[in-house]
C-alpha cells in the first residue's frame, strides 16, 4: 500500500467519524497545516503516528493501511477465516484443472471433426 492510499484511507476514516481536521490535530499536539500538510501527503507517516491516528479514530493501522477492517478473533486474523480462503483458493484451482481439462477435451473434438471434413472433401474430390 503506497502513502497515498494511507493518506487517503485517514481522510475517509476521519471524514466517517465526522472529525475536522483542526480536531485532529488538536489531538494529535500538532499545529493545523501539520496535520493539513500529513493527510495531502507532504509529510510522512511515521510508525508511531500512524498507532495514535489509529487510536484516535478508533481503528487499527491495519485498516488505515489496507482501507479495511481484517477479520479479527482477539487482535489476531481469525484462523477460520484463513482456512476458508484455503479451501476456497483449492476449490478454485480444483475448477479451473476441470475446466482446462475440458478445453483440451474439446480441442480433440475439433481436431476429430477438422480431419474428418478433410477426408470427406477428399473422397468427394475422388468421385468427380
Amino acid at each position: 500500500m503506497d502513502n497515498i492510499s494511507i493518506k487517503n484511507n485517514i481522510r475517509k476514516i476521519r471524514k466517517a467519524r465526522r472529525l475536522t481536521q483542526e480536531e485532529m490535530a488538536l489531538r494529535l499536539g500538532i499545529s493545523l497545516t501539520a496535520y493539513r500538510d500529513l493527510e495531502k501527503g507532504a509529510t510522512s507517516i511515521m510508525n508511531g503516528n500512524l498507532t495514535r491516528i489509529a487510536t484516535l479514530l478508533d481503528t487499527s493501522a491495519e485498516e488505515i493501511i489496507l482501507g479495511y477492517r481484517p477479520a479479527q478473533v482477539q487482535g489476531h486474523t481469525s484462523d477460520n477465516t484463513l482456512k476458508e480462503y484455503r479451501k476456497t483458493i483449492e476449490n478454485l484451482e480444483q475448477r479451473i484443472e476441470d475446466l482446462e481439462k475440458t478445453i483440451r477435451t474439446q480441442d480433440e473434438v475439433i481436431r476429430s471433426k477438422d480431419e474428418i471434413i478433410s477426408m470427406l472433401k477428399r473422397s468427394l474430390a475422388e468421385v468427380k
